[in-house]
């Protein structure tokens, strides 16, 4: 099966960049039916010219820290969940051939490359993490680590659960101010829609930024989705090194 590069729009070689699909299975150590999960991983990533052993994988929290990793924290998360960077949705680095992954089942991957630096990042946005901007916290720890411009950067997402699908609550309409639409009273959000409102405000041209519009949800025959599966769940794996 063909990986899905969300940056391949833009032409980048210099990169490794992809989202699994359900059909390469649950890539989660802690959630779902994991019995096959570190071979699936070896398989996809093998598929990419990546040693499934050098992962870098974070104990996601829904909040808005980025961890900067290097060499050193090779292999966190990669053969058991407990030894994932504690307490993190987004990682950043300019060292190559150092595989940073998030896991997502309806949350959003965000995945930025800075070419001149060059530097990458690699986030995990639900709808908790977007409130609290991790988006725009992805811009400030790049400038402030790599001297990265926002103008200078490429953006990609992977599937998430899209307005179609996801329901929220009405009181969302105060912490949201773009990004939620009203349907025969009800109030539906686009968690992709209102990061790419965040990176255009912190300074991302909208032409750097590819959106390919999966909904996790309509799509459950490809993609996990939380919300549909609840516990069962599994989930895929997004990966971005530098080469």
């Amino acid at each position: 099966m063909r990986p899905c590069n969300p940056l391949q729009k833009f032409g980048l070689n210099s990169l490794t960049s992809s989202f699994s699909k359900r059909q390469d299975g649950n890539m989660s150590l802690g959630h779902g039916d994991t019995k096959n999960s570190l071979e699936n991983r070896q398989e996809f990533l093998g598929s990419l010219g990546i040693d499934y052993r050098s992962l870098i994988c974070a104990k996601q929290v829904h909040g808005k820290n980025i961890e900067y990793v290097t060499g050193e924290n090779k292999g966190s998360g990669a053969l058991e969940d407990d030894s994932s960077v504690a307490d993190t949705d987004g990682f950043i680095t300019d060292q190559k051939n150092l595989p940073i992954a998030i896991f997502t089942a309806d949350c959003l991957s965000i995945f930025i490359y800075d070419y001149k630096s060059p530097a990458i990042a690699l986030l995990h946005a639900g709808w908790r993490s977007t409130e609290q901007n991790i988006s725009e916290e992805a811009l400030r720890v790049m400038q402030n680590r790599f001297g990265s411009q926002p103008e200078d950067l490429f953006v990609g997402f992977g599937p998430s659960i899209r307005s179609c699908c996801f329901e929220v609550e009405k009181d969302f309409k105060s912490n949201f101010t773009f990004g939620l639409l009203s349907r025969n009273g009800r109030v539906f959000m686009d968690i992709a829609l209102v990061n790419q409102r965040q990176l255009m405000s912190g300074g991302v041209r909208k032409e750097n930024i590819f959106d390919p519009a999966l909904c996790a949800f309509c799509n459950n025959n490809d993609f996990f989705s939380f919300r549909k599966e609840e516990s069962s769940s599994g989930r895929m794996i997004s990966v971005l090194m530098l080469k």
